[in-house]
This record gives C-alpha cells, sequence and structure tokens, in this order.
C-alpha cells in the first residue's frame, strides 16, 4: 500500500478535542513523558514523580561530589550495581564506601522512607542484603530500615528540574521482551490508514513536547543558547549526550561569539572538552601536528581551565568519536555564523516547501573536513566517512531543527514558521530504529512484522514512541487502567 501523507489542518483538530486530553487523564502526568514530575519545588514534601525516575537518577549517578548519609556518614559509591529488573531490590551487588570501610550489597530506591514498609519489604527476605536506602527526601514520618539513608534532594549535581529535561525515560525500559497489549487486538481489527492516522496525532503531541521543552530551556538560559545545548546533546547520542550538553553550558554561544576567529572558536571548544592530547606524551599524526601546536597556542592564551567532562568511548564506533562529532557541531555553527536561530528563519524564508526545507537543513549539517579521515589526533579511518551519518543528520533536523523553528514562529508570532515545521515534520521520512521502537512494536502490532507496512514516516515512529512511553511506560503496562485502551479515531 501507499502509505498515507497527512496535513498539519487533518491532525491538528485531533490532537486538541482527543490525545491531549486523554493523556491529560493520566494523574501527574508530564510532557516530557513517563517520568512525572509534579509541580512542586525541591524542598517540598508534596514532592511527586515516579520510582523510576529516582532510579535513572541513581543509575546515571547525577550526584554531587561529598555525599554524606542521613546520619552523617561519608558515602562514596564504587560501583551503583546492576539495574534489577525483576522481583527484590532495585540494584544488585553494589559497591560503597561508608566512612572508608567498603560494603556490598544491594540498593533500594524510594520516594520516603516510610515506603520500605509500605511495600512490605520489611518482611521479605528478598531484601535482607540491601546496604543503602536511597530517597527523595528523609521527611518526618515513620521511620524505615536500620541501615544507611541517602536523601537525593540534597544530593544532586544539578537542579532536579533540568535533570528531568536531559533524562531521557526511554532509555530505561525493561529488558525483556513486551507481550501484546490490550490496543494490539483493537489495532489487528483497524484498517492502516486509521492506525496511521492515530499515530501521526500522537506523533505531532511528541513533537509539541520537544518544542516546549526548548521553550522551558530558553527561559533560563535564552532562545539561541537552549538551541545550541540541544543541538550538541544530539551530536553525542546516547554515549555523549549528557558530556556534549555540558560542553555547550561550559562554554556558551556567547563566549564563541567572542572569540576573533574560527581557530579561536576550535581551540575553545577542543581545550574546554579536554580532547587536546599533549603532544609531548601523545602520538600525533603528522596532518595535525601543525594544527595542535596552533590550538593549544590559542588554548593558552584563554587562560581556562577544561571542564569536567567525562567522554564515553566504551562500544563507540570510530566515526562517532567525541573528536569527529565536535567538529561537526562546530563546522554547522560557523556554516550559520553562530546565528542559528537566524539560519533557521532564514531557510524557512528560502525553501517554504517541507521537502526543500528538510534538504536544507540537511545539507548544512554534512560539511566537508580533513576530519573526515581520523578519528582523534593520533587515529586515522580505514577510509573516510562524514563526520555525520546520513541517519545521524536527518536524526537532527527532525529532532532539533524543526522543534526549534517551530519554537521560532511561536516566539516571534509567525504561524507560517511553526506551519512550516510541523508540515515538514509530517512529511519527513523514517529516522533509525532503536530498541525502544522494537519494543512498541511487538506491544502494539499483531503479528510485529506489521509494522514495518506502518511505520513508514518519522511522525508514525514518533507517534509510537509517545504512546509508548506516556501510556504503557507510565502505568507499567496496566492495559485495564489504561485510558488510551479506546478505539483508535475515524479518519478525518
Amino acid at each position: 500500500m501507499t502509505y498515507p501523507t497527512f496535513a498539519l489542518r487533518q491532525v491538528l483538530p485531533s490532537l486538541a478535542r482527543w490525545y491531549l486530553p486523554m493523556r491529560g487523564r493520566l494523574p501527574g502526568l508530564d510532557p516530557f513523558g513517563n517520568l512525572q514530575v509534579g509541580e512542586h519545588t525541591e524542598g517540598s514534601e508534596g514532592f511527586q514523580c515516579r520510582e523510576r525516575f529516582l532510579q535513572i537518577l541513581w543509575n546515571e549517578q547525577r550526584l554531587a561530589g561529598a555525599l554524606r548519609t542521613r546520619s552523617g556518614q561519608r558515602l562514596e559509591v564504587v560501583s551503583p550495581g546492576i539495574w534489577n529488573v525483576e522481583p527484590g531490590p532495585d540494584f544488585r551487588q553494589a559497591a560503597l564506601r561508608l566512612d572508608g570501610r567498603t560494603v556490598r550489597g544491594d540498593i533500594e530506591v524510594h520516594r520516603t522512607p516510610a515506603d520500605w514498609n509500605r511495600h512490605g519489604h520489611d518482611r521479605d527476605p528478598a531484601y535482607e542484603d540491601v546496604i543503602l536506602h536511597v530517597v527523595w527526601q528523609a521527611a518526618a514520618g515513620p521511620a524505615g530500615p536500620d541501615i544507611p539513608v541517602l536523601e537525593l534532594s540534597t544530593a544532586l549535581d544539578g537542579a532536579w528540574r533540568d535533570l528531568f529535561a536531559e533524562l531521557q525515560a526511554e532509555l530505561y525500559p525493561e529488558a525483556r521482551r513486551i507481550a501484546p497489549g490490550r490496543c494490539a487486538l483493537q489495532w489487528a481489527d483497524t484498517g492502516d490508514a486509521r492506525v496511521a492516522h492515530l499515530l501521526a496525532v500522537a506523533g505531532l503531541a511528541r513533537f509539541e513536547d520537544k518544542t516546549l521543552r526548548l521553550q522551558r530551556r530558553a527561559v533560563a538560559v535564552g532562545e539561541e543558547q537552549a538551541l545550541y545545548e540541544e543541538f550538541f546533546g544530539a551530536l553525542g547520542y546516547k554515549a555523549n549526550r549528557d558530556a556534549f550538553r555540558a560542553l555547550a553550558r561550559a562554554v556558551p554561544l556567547a563566549d564563541l561569539r567572542a572569540a576573533p576567529e574560527p581557530l579561536d572558536r576550535e581551540a575553545l571548544l577542543f581545550g574546554a572538552a579536554g580532547l587536546l592530547p599533549d603532544p609531548s606524551l601523545a602520538r600525533v599524526r603528522p596532518l595535525w601536528q601543525e594544527r595542535l601546536r596552533q590550538l593549544w597556542d590559542r588554548w593558552w592564551r584563554f587562560d581556562r581551565e577544561a571542564a569536567p567532562i567525562v567522554w564515553s568511548r566504551t562500544s563507540l564506533r570510530p566515526t562517532n568519536s567525541p573528536e569527529r562529532r565536535l567538529v561537526a557541531g562546530l563546522l554547522f555553527l560557523e556554516s550559520c555564523h553562530l546565528r542559528p536561530l537566524d539560519f533557521l528563519a532564514g531557510q524557512a524564508s528560502a525553501s517554504p516547501r517541507p521537502k526543500e526545507l528538510l534538504r536544507q537543513f540537511s545539507d548544512a549539517l554534512r560539511c566537508a573536513s580533513p576530519w573526515e579521515g581520523a578519528i582523534d589526533f593520533s587515529t586515522a579511518l580505514s577510509r573516510p566517512a562524514r563526520l555525520l551519518g546520513e541517519a545521524r543528520v536527518l536524526d537532527v533536523a527532525v529532532n532539533v531543527l524543526l522543534p526549534a523553528l517551530h519554537a521560532l514562529g511561536l516566539t516571534r508570532q509567525e504561524p507560517r514558521l511553526s506551519d512550516l515545521a510541523r508540515e515538514t515534520y509530517l512529511a519527513a521520512p523514517c529516522l533509525q530504529d532503536n530498541r525502544l521502537l522494537k519494543e512498541a512494536a511487538h506491544r502494539f502490532f499483531v503479528p510485529p512484522s506489521r509494522a514495518k507496512t506502518i511505520l513508514a514516516g518519522a511522525v508514525a515512529q514518533q507517534g509510537l514512541l509517545e504512546i509508548y512511553r506516556s501510556f504503557c511506560l507510565a502505568l507499567d503496562g496496566d492495559c485495564a487502567n489504561c485510558p488510551f485502551a479506546v478505539p483508535p479515531p475515524a479518519e478525518p
């Protein structure tokens, strides 16, 4: 069959009248998905969030440097443990140092200490090896077990709302095969066109959420800095998403603009990232020796220290090295003269049709460079490759540049920009597959192979992820209490 495409006027009515009100019936739902953080301050005893968010914070170790338990013991996390998706404590085989003494065992995560008894752990021998009770806030009230307690609300390395916006719950679904849900039976009796329309509505909701996240960040740091941070985060993908965001915050766009020349900006970013090797200690290819000397000369003039950023290279493809991705980001910024919002608006005026606009965005991200043949300053690729592959180019254009254009249209009160951004999103081709998308396909399609027919565009993929995150994961697969388990809307 020919996959149906939808105009904005076909999708918006269902979004406003059906999908958003239905999603709003989930208690405490936040636009960012299934973490469900409520509208409370960090110090409030009424802070509401799902334990999944707290588990992610622990798993990511988003903790400040000097930690102490509620009783005052010095705490050092040697290993946070292995996330347990079976019954029992949340993390297994953790290792801690308490006042310098190494202890090993399990970790349990709750909102408050009282949840320990409320959940029946005091009567369950499976919890006898728990060595640390991680809670959001140890408020006055019933105490938990007689083990050390870490209070997350005072131990994070940033404001929880910033961390909530950064961390993606979709990276943490249970590592198991997903059984079909109640919707699978309904969808099996529904034509492809109607399912595609439903997914387009949900996909547009996800797009609006990304735009809202940019707007929220823009309130704190400004529109262009917010876009710059989101763009750099996308360069890092999963392994180095947080590292690239940290770099964008350590070297704000205003600092790059203040640097007089492109080579100064390159030195500033590479130096702050800690990616300039010491030529007296590291082997440097002849191709880069003079360039590296110039970068060091200019980096020294800034009289700054490298930011405390840890780059992940474990299981990383050579073509995705931090150095290559950083050069790709810098070249894009240089191509738009460090004015990414002006670039977006200019391209929207020059290319007022969705396919043309997407092509222009993609072309701007495909910058040629001698780095196409390198992994880092010391190692060459076996054969040259683009700094950003085609799949990553499309992903950045769809998930970063288009939401930013939509946000710009809202801010400037120029509906043509917002409409063009959303129409282009609705017309975008498929993005690269991922594990969560495969899980969602098993949840909603019987047989799962039907997904190949229906998930033929980016908006359908994004719509399936949106429904899976906002309903299935948010309700832990509880179909009986899910407001989404209704027949999909009729075609417009």
